[in-house]
């Protein structure tokens, strides 16, 4: 497990290693890199683009709630780790649909989405309850749980006919 946070960590610290080099004396400052696109992930054909947009803005919010999960995890900045946990705990789920619905964006979602969500759920309170308790251990196996939800699902997201179970 510690090598899966230390790897993380090394992995996502390397693009911001990349932009801090220092340039050369007269030579311009790169252009600014482009937003991540809507289509970082994939762009599964499955989904409307209105539903891909809703879905991105809430994978775009857990990723940035990731790379402040692993800091905290890594640093031991429990208050950190169990404040963010308990908001992706807390977050509004999207609801499974109703027989006969017309609602695009739940009926289109792959069931393993729902799974996956509610999962992600009460890894999260694990998270939290590991941090409260001050045990590192459960902390590094906690947040790897959760990492495996957040895995599960893209792939899930990206190819829901070969990730049903």
């Amino acid at each position: 497990m510690r090598l899966l946070v230390t790897g993380m960590l090394v992995l996502l610290s390397f693009p911001a290693l990349a932009d801090e080099k220092p340039r050369a004396p007269g030579r311009a400052a790169p252009a600014a890199k482009e937003p991540a696109r809507d289509d970082a992930l994939g762009r599964p054909d499955y989904l409307s683009d209105l539903a891909r947009q809703i879905l991105r803005r809430r994978m775009e919010r857990h990723g940035r709630d990731m790379l402040h999960l692993m800091s905290g995890v890594v640093l031991l900045r429990r208050d950190v780790v169990r404040t963010l946990a308990q908001e992706l705990a807390k977050e509004p789920r999207i609801t499974r649909p109703l027989p006969d619905s017309r609602d695009e964006l739940n009926a289109a979602l792959p069931e393993r989405f729902f799974v996956l969500q509610d999962e992600l759920r009460e890894r999260a309170k694990g998270l939290d309850e590991a941090a409260k308790n001050g045990n590192d251990a459960a902390l590094a196996e906690s947040f790897g749980r959760l990492t495996q939800t957040c895995v599960s699902c893209h792939s899930a997201f990206l190819a829901p006919k070969t990730t049903e179970k």
